[in-house]
């Protein structure tokens, strides 16, 4: 098989990636077992934090030992944690599902984008890149859209059955990896991890190409990612069901697949300075709560989704232009570092906000952040100018 039939079991293998059907289950889940707003927020940032621990060396794992084989690993991680999150009774027992959780997608975290773009490159395909990331990333979210409406679903049946049947999606996606083929390419050598390792990830960062674009992917993972949680949290308090729960993250993620499916087209009719428009719908979204702390916000929600859906397959694209194939997906790890490093930092806070004032509040300093990260990533550009087309936001 040549590395151009790649193309379509990528696609299939993103739908099960992120088909979570956990999704609408798990906040009751917390609350049912005790857990506190900030407790809440604690277990997410002690995912990000093992995220961040696990993220770089996983991507150079990636490019050492195969893109192929990384996949398996993180589809069979999957499947196990989820098994364990099933299982999880308590505040340390949550904590260590997340841990699991967090090696597997870390595993995940760029690397089906690396082999992508490198099947492509091989087959002089390269240029279609923007359009099949927007469609992969489309399909993922429409996977997650799915997977919510079946979850809530799954869960009014029993609330910890979706962990059961998510285990057995990621099984399908490690299926569907075995039929991969590694594209050929220049490998890192991997003489001297450590070293290699550190000299790449300082390159990426150092890079002035790569900044601006890294971190204001970073900012959009962490208010997004943040921002979910924070709606979640507001939803429950509101008392609505699982299985509405369901219904609105499938909305949520359904308005995220549109704007990854259009985004190839939406920023050649907007061009590379146009493109960053639509993100302010972002912190606009995340004003609104603040402004009212009732459940009608919470509308405005699928927008925003929308604006970040647009942004993944945008923002890779620009990356993926300008890194080489054989740091790929370590330099695409160091970007996915960077929005864990801003998580663990910033949902805490938010949780410890909500308990200690409002979600209102909270709300209202994750959009301050939001627009302080994206002031700084402004002035990266601006600091690099017109030096290549790629450098442009």
């Amino acid at each position: 098989m040549t590395p151009a039939k790649n193309v379509p079991r990528l696609l299939a293998f993103r739908f099960l990636s992120d088909f979570i059907v956990v999704m609408p289950a798990i906040v009751p889940v917390y609350r049912q077992a005790g857990l506190s707003a900030t407790e809440i927020m604690l277990v997410q940032a002690i995912f990000s934090a093992a995220s961040l621990a696990s993220e770089v060396p996983s991507g150079y794992l990636a490019d050492v030992a195969g893109r192929r084989r990384a996949l398996l690993y993180g589809m069979a991680f999957q499947a196990l944690a989820m098994g364990a999150y099933g299982l999880a009774r308590g505040f340390w027992t949550f904590a260590a599902a997340e841990v699991g959780l967090a090696f597997a997608y870390s595993l995940l975290s760029g690397t089906a984008s690396a082999i992508l773009f490198d099947s492509l490159r091989v087959s002089g395909d390269e240029e279609r890149y923007h359009r099949m990331e927007s469609r992969a990333e489309a399909l993922t979210r429409l996977g997650t859209a799915v997977a919510s409406i079946l979850g809530g679903f799954l869960a009014a049946v029993a609330l910890r059955l979706p962990f059961a049947v998510n285990a057995l999606t990621a099984f399908a996606g490690f299926a569907i990896v075995r039929t991969l083929v590694e594209p050929p390419r220049e490998r890192l050598q991997g003489h001297q991890p450590l070293r290699e390792l550190l000299r790449v990830s300082a390159e990426a960062l150092r890079d002035r190409r790569l900044q601006g674009t890294m971190l204001l992917s970073a900012a959009l993972v962490a208010a997004g990612i943040t921002g979910i949680w924070g709606f979640f949290m507001r939803l429950t308090g509101e008392g609505i069901s699982v299985a509405a729960y369901g219904v609105y993250f499938a909305v949520y993620q359904a308005a995220s697949a549109l704007g990854a499916a259009t985004s190839d087209r939406v920023s050649t009719f907007l061009g590379r300075r146009g493109s960053i428009g639509p993100l302010a719908i972002v912190p606009l979204t995340l004003v609104a709560c603040a402004v009212d702390g009732s459940w009608r916000p919470i509308l405005l929600t699928p927008l925003s989704a929308a604006a970040w859906g647009f942004s993944t397959p945008f923002l890779l694209a620009r990356l993926n232009r300008s890194i080489d194939s054989a740091r790929r997906a370590t330099v695409l790890s160091v970007s996915a570092m960077l929005g864990r490093v801003l998580l663990v930092i910033v949902g805490p806070g938010f949780g410890w906000l909500s308990d200690r004032a409002s979600d209102r509040a909270a709300f209202g300093a994750l959009a301050a952040v939001f627009l302080a990260l994206a002031g700084a990533a402004a002035l990266l550009h601006r600091r690099v100018g017109a030096e290549t087309p790629t450098a442009s936001l």
